[in-house]
């Protein structure tokens, strides 16, 4: 990373996040008010130009929380002492498929592993916490058949559907791009994910600090970070208004970051993916024997899931 990469990232830090806070300091700023911040040419690296549309009083909010930049050199070179790395857009390992969420798309990354993961075949993949036996089945085999089609999976970790299909995609040996919501110190990380760590069949990405607590917030933009790695995304099991998987697939099939599909199923534990269909989610079939890559690349028009 060179001098100047590193000192945007440590201003993007500075204006976005609670790194190195203290006492006095004015909050962070919005994603949307520092891509404004940098479209006006007010943000260059850590010096600030004078910028005559910029309100005095927004000035100095952003000249006094740039002051914490040392402190956030600090907290950088800790991260990447722990395997962390810090990623820009204008990284060539950026994953651009973010750029479809727009104003909410992350303005860096942390990650730690297979960095080039996202250049493979992806599926998100969502779901309910409290899940029935049957459906943790369901997500398993899910797991298993794309580790056995080469399509890396792309989940938020969260237990429930996600730990089901990661585990049993890691047990097949399929690659995986983890997203958590948790700090990382408190991700479930056993043998199956260090040892795909090991092989380079494992990424984490962070889309605010590594060490971040968790929020209704970064919950949400995670949601949506997940859902716009997907070449397509799938919902195995919702519950209508309820949830992170039932927002974060309502609101990806608003915003079109990738093809919605969701699982058939009988019961509660499917309650949503019966209204996500009523939405334009595309319906697809877990149970049995049929063929999932087949399903998919039928339905999905030749633009969203690249065969390997």
């Amino acid at each position: 990373m060179t001098r100047d990469t590193w000192e945007r990232g440590c201003a993007l830090l500075c204006l976005l996040t609670r790194a190195a806070w203290e006492e006095g300091m004015p909050p962070p700023l919005t994603r949307q008010a520092v891509r404004k911040l940098e479209a006006s040419g007010a943000l260059h690296s850590l010096v600030l130009r004078d910028d005559p549309e910029m309100e005095e009083e927004t000035a100095s909010r952003v000249r006094a929380l740039l002051a914490r930049t040392k402190a956030v050199f600090r907290l950088m070179e800790a991260y990447e002492r722990q395997g962390y790395r810090l990623m820009l857009p204008a990284d060539s390992r950026w994953p651009h498929v973010l750029d479809a969420l727009g104003a909410q798309a992350p303005l860096f990354l942390f990650y730690h592993g297979n960095a080039r993961l996202p250049d493979h075949p992806r599926m998100a993949v969502a779901g309910s916490r409290d899940i029935a036996p049957l459906t943790a089945d369901m997500a398993r085999r899910l797991g298993r058949m794309l580790a056995q089609e080469g399509i890396t999976l792309v989940s938020g970790g969260a237990r429930g559907v996600d730990l089901a299909a990661q585990r049993a995609l890691l047990e097949a040996g399929g690659s995986m791009i983890l997203v958590p919501a948790l700090p990382v110190s408190q991700v479930p990380m056993g043998k199956l994910e260090r040892r795909a760590m090991e092989e380079g069949r494992m990424l984490i990405l962070c889309d605010t600090l590594p060490d971040e607590p968790f929020s209704a917030a970064k919950a949400l933009a995670r949601n949506h970070t997940i859902y716009a790695l997907g070449d397509a995304a799938l919902v195995v099991a919702a519950r209508r208004g309820l949830g992170g998987s039932w927002r974060g697939a309502t609101d990806c099939l608003r915003g079109g970051w990738s093809p919605v599909y969701a699982a058939y199923g009988e019961g509660r534990d499917f309650d949503g993916n019966r209204a996500l269909r009523a939405l334009g989610a595309r319906g697809i079939d877990l149970s049995g024997e049929k063929d999932l890559l087949g399903q998919l690349t039928a339905r999905l028009e030749q633009t969203a899931i690249r065969l390997p």
